[in-house]
């Protein structure tokens, strides 16, 4: 069966192509993963203050963003994987399919060769055969040279009988024509035995070139081969640096998360005794630090109120996906919202407070006021729960102070990172972000 080289080349051309082009895409690939490597070393090579609640914040949030890319990474490069290794079986298998086809050349190299050999044989043995017969002619011609010529009369006078005679010429025509079809019936066979020779050796030399092509192109595979198992190391080895990087930001997730929650344990445990100590002091003084509280509260299930009575319509809820990062809270939002009432969901004492920020309107970034939250609220509950309270225009409460359920502790607004008016509630378990809506399940 003859190969067909042309579709063989065509195909071979495919391959090469296939692996020009996710070759050329790697150095790409290796010098983006090679910069967010050295981005994370450099990020991670910063040293945090565990009461630095802002620093700690940005923090985590940049270990999420980070997350994110290397599982994007991580996630792409699995796929590469795939089509990587299915790629270098396919080559594998064509250089074995190359293998058996070089093996049935050398068989049928084999078999030509051997015959060859028995042409070669068959003709050594025709011109033997024809040599012993010349032999034969040249030694009867040699004898009756020396016996001197012989003409018709010396047989007719030598013929014992006419009948002896007649035997005598047919001898002598006889041989004659014995000797020369003889000669001429092993010539037609060398002739033929060398035809087939030749014919034989022009086959040799189709397969020797045939082996020749075949052997050329399992080097320029067996080298397509070692070039894509380097690659798939390499993809291999990018996996497993986006894995490490990934874990290695999720331990130092924790860390940050484990300092977050002391952080606010803490906080709140100083908070209360100093929030304790205030209603104490207005206790013996007659004072009241209730402030106003909104009517009409609804208390749900687990004991939280609604933070913006009267407008439930959520713009942004749990966990949204927002590229670089997820947001970790529900935008209240709503016609007529700028300056609605927001209460406290639940009683306790306010940990953080921040009142500086005058950029009340909606803008494309942050204006760099409360790390983004801009005017805010933190107010730490019973149980280990927080509540966070951002955007707001202004609010009506201090660090310290205790507030009651329903309270008033500030107006919706549009400070600090924020597109627009609208109410940023965040609720916490032992610092750690959890979804509110939890909080209003029926």
């Amino acid at each position: 069966m003859r190969i067909s080289k042309k579709r063989f080349k065509a195909v071979l051309c495919a391959i090469l192509s296939m692996c020009i082009f996710a070759y050329s895409a790697y150095p790409v690939f290796a010098e983006e993963q090679a910069a967010q490597e050295a981005s994370t070393e450099q990020t991670q090579a910063t040293t945090i203050d565990p009461n630095d609640i802002d620093a700690l914040e940005n923090r985590r949030q940049e270990l999420q963003a980070q997350s994110d890319k290397y599982q994007q990474i991580l996630e792409k490069t699995k796929e590469n994987i795939a089509d990587q290794e299915e790629y270098v079986n396919a080559l594998v298998s064509k250089v074995q399919v190359l293998d058996d086809k070089i093996e049935l050349s050398h068989q049928s190299i084999n078999e030509l060769n051997g015959k060859i050999q028995d042409k070669q044989t068959a003709i050594d043995n025709a011109n033997k055969s024809i040599e012993n017969q010349m032999n034969t002619l040249r030694n009867r011609l040699r004898n009756i040279y020396m016996a001197g010529n012989t003409t018709d009369l010396e047989i007719i006078f030598g013929a014992k009988s006419f009948s002896d005679f007649l035997d005598k010429m047919e001898l002598v025509e006889a041989l004659s024509d014995y000797d020369n079809n003889l000669i001429t019936s092993i010539q037609g066979d060398l002739e033929n035995i060398s035809k087939e020779k030749e014919d034989l050796e022009k086959d040799m030399d189709s397969l020797e070139a045939e082996e020749a092509s075949l052997e050329q192109d399992q080097t320029e595979l067996n080298k397509l081969l070692a070039e894509n198992k380097e690659l798939l190391a390499g993809l291999y080895k990018t996996s497993d640096k986006a894995t490490s990087e990934i874990q290695n930001g999720a331990l130092e997730s924790e860390d940050i998360e484990k300092a977050i929650s002391n952080y606010y344990t803490e906080k709140a445990r100083l908070e209360a005794e100093r929030a304790e100590q205030e209603r104490n002091n207005n206790s013996n003084s007659g004072g009241s630090s209730s402030g106003t509280i909104h009517g009409d509260l609804d208390i749900s299930p687990s004991g939280f109120v609604w933070p913006c009575p009267g407008y439930y319509y959520l713009t942004s809820e749990w966990n949204e996906d927002r590229g670089s990062y997820n947001h970790g809270a529900i935008d209240i939002a709503d016609s007529g919202i700028m300056g609605a009432d927001v209460v406290a969901a639940k009683e306790g004492v306010v940990i953080d407070s921040y009142n500086g920020c005058y950029h009340n309107w909606g803008k494309d970034g942050s204006c760099g006021c409360g790390g983004g939250y801009g005017n805010y609220v933190m107010i730490a509950h019973d149980g280990g729960k927080m509540t966070v309270y951002g955007h707001l225009s202004t609010t009506m409460v201090y660090t310290g102070q205790h507030v009651y359920q329903g309270q008033v502790i500030g107006f919706v607004g549009s400070t600090g990172h924020s597109t627009g008016a609208h109410l940023h509630f965040e609720t916490r378990l032992n610092g750690v972000k959890y979804n509110p809506m939890t909080e209003y399940q029926s």
